[in-house]
């Protein structure tokens, strides 16, 4: 069951990110590489989006997964209008993305038109082929792709 995420679920919501990025740093550790107080800074970060009216922010209530999605305007040169920008999106087991995941997308998706959104971004890894897949699957398209390497 979804709700709105609120700062008693902080803890778990930053061990699951945790978790995501210590895979993530395994398929690109000079990126993805975590600081040594990642968690910290994790949690002051959650805490900041939860309280910031133009996030939205869902947990499950089973603690199997998160997202939030922060309402933004593209830069000028772009005409694409309000966007959802998801960068925080977690789901405990990768099995769980066409079910959990998708559920809490819609739901996002759903409260962020009532708020005017006409586009939605969401951030994946390249490696996170489950994600990807659920993404694809609901008709989101690869608009870009950083590469990256030591300089």
């Amino acid at each position: 069951m979804l709700k709105i995420a609120t700062k008693s679920d902080i803890s778990w919501i930053v061990e699951l990110s945790y978790e995501k990025r210590l895979t993530y740093s395994k398929h690109q550790p000079n990126f993805w590489k975590m600081s040594e107080n990642s968690n910290a800074v994790q949690e002051e970060w959650f805490e900041s989006e939860i309280e910031n009216p133009k996030v939205i922010a869902l947990a499950d209530g089973e603690k199997q997964g998160f997202i939030m999605g922060k309402i933004i305007t593209p830069p000028e040169v772009y005409d694409a209008g309000l966007t959802l920008m998801i960068d925080d999106f977690c789901v405990k087991n990768e099995n769980l993305w066409q079910t959990l995941g998708r559920e809490m997308l819609n739901e996002c998706i759903k409260i962020g038109k009532t708020k005017g959104v006409v586009q939605v971004l969401v951030v994946s890894g390249d490696h996170d082929m489950a994600k990807n897949k659920l993404l694809e699957d609901m008709n989101l398209a690869v608009a870009s792709r950083w590469y990256t390497a030591k300089a």
